[in-house]
């Protein structure tokens, strides 16, 4: 199996057949995916079948099943909080107090330091907040285990795409 549908293992959770099936698409007909999910790609800007079409696939079924959340660079605060709450309840993993966060001491703090600062406070819960870079000027935010990090930066890496768990 090659990187990209291993990649889907990894980070479908319950919504693994339906996101592998697009995927599969997107890899042994990218034409057929193109206009399956014209729309969808056209929000992206994109107006034809790509090199990275599989990794976008991926990335959009993901969002499409809130197993990821595309946020925008420049957003801060304790809506970025509630988004990577949002992620831990959907694959059931630890609920996270954010009470520090709330005395607006990070407030100020750019896009990438605060998800940067989240970040280390998922890890001492066992879990990694990666970004899955669609080279836009927004995050794609996953929560994955902190074990299985480096093994799906690797398949990225493998698949010709990035996954990032620093910002």
């Amino acid at each position: 199996m090659n990187a990209m549908l291993l990649l889907v293992q990894k980070l479908s959770c319950d919504a693994e057949e339906q996101i592998f099936s697009e995927v599969s698409l997107a890899i042994e007909k990218p034409e057929t995916y193109f206009e399956k999910f014209k729309d969808r790609l056209d929000e992206r800007g994109i107006d034809s079948p790509i090199d990275q079409l599989a990794w976008i696939s991926l990335v959009d079924a993901l969002l499409d099943h809130d197993l990821a959340f595309e946020l925008d660079w420049k957003e801060t605060g304790l809506y970025i909080c509630d988004v990577v709450d949002e992620l831990l309840d959907r694959k059931k993993m630890v609920s996270m107090n954010w009470e520090e966060f709330e005395d607006g001491e990070f407030d100020e703090l750019p896009t990438s330091q605060y998800l940067n600062e989240v970040s280390k406070k998922l890890r001492e819960k066992g879990i990694s907040l990666a970004c899955l870079d669609i080279e836009s000027d927004c995050y794609v935010l996953i929560t994955v285990p902190s074990s299985d990090i480096d093994e799906i930066k690797k398949l990225a890496q493998e698949a010709g795409c990035r996954i990032q768990d620093s910002f």
